[in-house]
C-alpha cells in the first residue's frame, strides 16, 4: 500500500522551518547588553520561545497518525458507540496553499506598514482569507451568502480585537 504524504506532515514541516526561522532571527536580534539590559528583558525573548513553540505544535502535527492510520473502534470500547468510519480524504490542495501564502505576503509582506490603516488592512486580509478558504466542499450546508455573512462579521471582530489588545494592554502603537 502506497503511502501519501498528508497535509497535516506537509503543513508540520512547513511550521517547523518557520519556527526555526523565528528562533534564529530572534537570536539574531541585539540584546542591548550596552544598555545594562537584563538577559531576560532582552528584546528577542519572547520570539525565541514563541519560535520553540511554533516548532512544538509542528511535530505534533507532523508526526501524528492519520485518520486513516488510527485502529478502529471495536464494539467492546468503553463508553464508544460503534460508528462506521468516514471514508479517507487527506489530500493535499496546493492551491488552497497558495492562495493563503499570496495573501499572507501580500498583506505581512507588501501592505502592512505601507501607510493604510491596521484595522482596515487586516480586517480585509481575514475577510478574503475566510471568503476564499472556507472549506465549503466538505460542510456542502453551507452557502455562499452564510459565508460571506461570516466573513463579514468575524473579520472586523477580530481586528478589532488585536488591534484593541496591542494599544490597550500591550500599549504597542499599530500602523
Amino acid at each position: 500500500m502506497a503511502q501519501t504524504i498528508s497535509a497535516d506532515r506537509v503543513g508540520g514541516v512547513i511550521w517547523i522551518v518557520f519556527g526555526a526561522a523565528v528562533i534564529y532571527g530572534s537570536w539574531m536580534m541585539d540584546r542591548l547588553e550596552s544598555l545594562g539590559i537584563p538577559p531576560a528583558t532582552a528584546p528577542g525573548v519572547v520570539p525565541g520561545l514563541l519560535g520553540i513553540g511554533i516548532i512544538i505544535f509542528g511535530l505534533v502535527l507532523a508526526v501524528r497518525r492519520s485518520p486513516a492510520d488510527r485502529p478502529a473502534a471495536t464494539a467492546g470500547s468503553v463508553g464508544l458507540p460503534e460508528v462506521e468510519p468516514a471514508p479517507h480524504t487527506d489530500e493535499f490542495h496546493w492551491k488552497r496553499v497558495l492562495v493563503s501564502w499570496m495573501l499572507c505576503m501580500t498583506y505581512g509582506g507588501v501592505l502592512l506598514g505601507s501607510g493604510l490603516h491596521y484595522w482596515v488592512l487586516t480586517a480585509s486580509f481575514l475577510f478574503l482569507h475566510v471568503l476564499l478558504l472556507d472549506e465549503t466542499e466538505r460542510v456542502p450546508a453551507r452557502p455562499t451568502s452564510r459565508r460571506l455573512l461570516l466573513a463579514a462579521m468575524l473579520a472586523p471582530a477580530a481586528a478589532t480585537t488585536v488591534m484593541l489588545t496591542f494599544e490597550r494592554i500591550f500599549l504597542v502603537r499599530l500602523p
